[in-house]
């Protein structure tokens, strides 16, 4: 394998946008990253500059290296590069807050005054799951539950004839889910 190449033979760098890494010749003037296979690359009257070689062109062709297939539609994007194997998943941009006034408030910090708890409603999918599940979860906590989509439904029609029961709808007239009686 041939190690040196010309700059210009290199489609897509713009020299400008190089960061102080890839001017000094550290990471891919393309992708940004140490390359596992490098290329180096001369310029006339310039120190040379390394790339990713070509066996590793699908690597460095993606925003992010562990990304096998494009994002969600949903997913914000917030990944990186040294994201860790449980890190690897897509969040919606997309996230409800529902405050519960009849639980205690919650003190942000000493002196940084009180927040309402309130539950967290939003999806996730990990980037090797085929589906995202729906995170419902209390406050600024990891202490909630996923639901499938068809739970989340199932959830939703209980609690919609809960509240029409709280809201003094005769019981024999709730139209509850999956063959509940109600009582």
């Amino acid at each position: 394998m041939e190690n040196k190449v010309l700059l210009g033979d290199v489609p897509g760098v713009d020299l400008s946008a190089l960061d102080a890494a890839q001017r000094g010749g550290h990471t891919c003037v393309r992708c940004g990253r140490v390359p596992l296979h490098r290329v180096d690359l001369t310029q006339v009257g310039a120190p040379d500059l390394i790339a990713c070689s070509v066996e590793d062109a699908a690597i460095c062709s993606r925003p992010v290296f562990w990304l096998a297939k494009p994002c969600p539609r949903w997913c914000n994007g917030l990944h990186d590069d040294r994201d860790a194997g449980p890190d690897r998943r897509h969040f919606s941009s997309w996230e409800e807050q529902v405050p519960l006034i009849l639980e205690d408030a919650q003190e942000m910090g000493p002196g940084l005054g009180w927040q309402p708890e309130h539950v967290v409603v939003g999806l996730d999918q990990g980037a090797r799951e085929d589906a995202p599940r729906i995170w419902c979860g209390k406050g600024e906590t990891n202490q909630g539950w996923h639901l499938t989509e068809d739970e989340a439904r199932r959830l939703a029609v209980t609690l919609t004839a809960a509240a029409d029961l709280a809201a003094g709808e005769p019981a024999d007239q709730l139209q509850l889910p999956f063959d509940i009686v109600a009582a």
